[in-house]
């Protein structure tokens, strides 16, 4: 997986409550389709000297009538305090084999749930 060559930081502000750094970021990518989140992932952790799971991107989407996207961007500032991004980001941050595997899971889960709850009706 090859790094996102530029990403320009648009703003980055400081949250001492939740204890991370929130950073709104541009990615340009003339003639080329959006980045992987991974891939955004792994830049931003880069540029900042930070290790990958402290990262965590909110959101990434593509501009109209530009070839760039925004996104979001939360640093934590140790993995412990990453605990409390929900559970559909921590997925949407996970390497697409390991996301597929979560995703799978969740809904075996789900079933058995299901399952429970329609027998113990009866």
């Amino acid at each position: 997986m090859s790094p996102v060559v530029e990403i320009r930081i648009v703003k980055e502000s400081n949250n001492p409550l939740l204890r991370r750094r929130e950073i709104l970021f541009e990615v340009p990518h003339p003639g080329k389709p959006t980045p992987s989140i991974a891939e955004v992932r792994q830049t931003i952790s880069a540029m900042k000297g930070v290790q990958l799971d402290t990262v965590y991107i909110v959101s990434l989407k593509s501009m109209t009538g530009r070839q760039s996207s925004r996104g979001e961007a939360h640093v934590y500032y140790s993995p412990e305090h990453a605990a409390i991004e929900p559970l559909h980001v921590k997925i949407a941050n996970l390497p697409p084999d390991e996301k597929k595997k979560m995703k799978e899971e969740i809904r075996k889960k789900k079933m058995e749930m299901k399952a429970k709850a329609v027998g113990g009706r009866r």
